[in-house]
C-alpha cells in the first residue's frame, strides 16, 4: 500500500484529515457553522489527497517501465517478406 501512490496518498489524507477535524471540533455550534465545518473537512481532504499523490508520483524512485523493440536486420535492402 505504500509504493502504489493513490493508496499512500488516500491514507496520509485521511491521518492529516482526521487529525485536523479532532483538534478543531467544538460541541457547541450551529446547524451552519458545522455544515460549513464539514464543506472545510472535505476541502482539506480533497486538497491534501492530491498534493500528496502529486507529490508522491515526482518523487518516486521507481524505475519507469520501458518497452523493449526488437528489430530483425534486413540484409540486402530488401523486404523481408
Amino acid at each position: 500500500m505504500f509504493t502504489n501512490a493513490f493508496g499512500f496518498s488516500l491514507l496520509l489524507a485521511s491521518i492529516i484529515t482526521s487529525i485536523v477535524y479532532v483538534i478543531t471540533r467544538e460541541k457547541s455550534k450551529s446547524e451552519k457553522e458545522q455544515q460549513d465545518k464539514l464543506h472545510e473537512t472535505i476541502i482539506l481532504f480533497v486538497i491534501t489527497f492530491i498534493v500528496v499523490l502529486f507529490g508522491k508520483l515526482a518523487l518516486s524512485e521507481s524505475p519507469k517501465s520501458t518497452t523493449v523493440v526488437r528489430m530483425n536486420d534486413v540484409k540486402g535492402g530488401q523486404c523481408p517478406f
